[in-house]
């Protein structure tokens, strides 16, 4: 593992954890004070925080990667973005004409993860 690859990974996982803590912490605070109106906003937002920071960790370690690997990374983001941003503009469509569950923003994020994750080895494979 690369000394980038070590820093990264230390770094990531520190912010992850900050990012649990920070959740938990919000909810706890959030259900014991009965936050509520805009008392709740810096409370209910604060786990932005850390996944902006583990963001931020990706964003410096990609720079160090070579080129390859960098562009393998970006065109997997960019499968994401797509996938993603496509399939929840087509879903806001059939929201607005037919009776369907509603889908929560919250779970834009991951979804985007997870086919980044599962774009990668299909990128991989054709700079092999």
């Amino acid at each position: 593992m690369t000394q980038a690859a070590k820093r990264y990974t230390v770094w990531f996982l520190f912010w992850m954890m900050m990012y649990s803590a920070v959740l938990i912490g919000g909810t706890v605070a959030h259900n014991r004070l009965e936050l509520d109106g805009l008392a709740a906003l810096p409370v209910t937002l604060a786990p932005v925080l850390p996944t902006l920071m583990a963001l931020r960790e990706f964003v410096i370690f990609l720079r160090t990667m070579d080129e390859v690997q960098a562009r393998i990374q970006s065109e997997a983001i960019l499968i994401a973005a797509g996938v993603v941003g496509f399939g929840s503009f087509a879903w806001g469509f059939v929201e607005s004409r037919m009776e369907v569950p509603d889908i929560s923003l919250i779970w834009v994020l991951p979804a985007m993860i997870a086919v980044w994750g599962l774009a990668l080895p299909f990128v991989s494979r054709r700079f092999k």
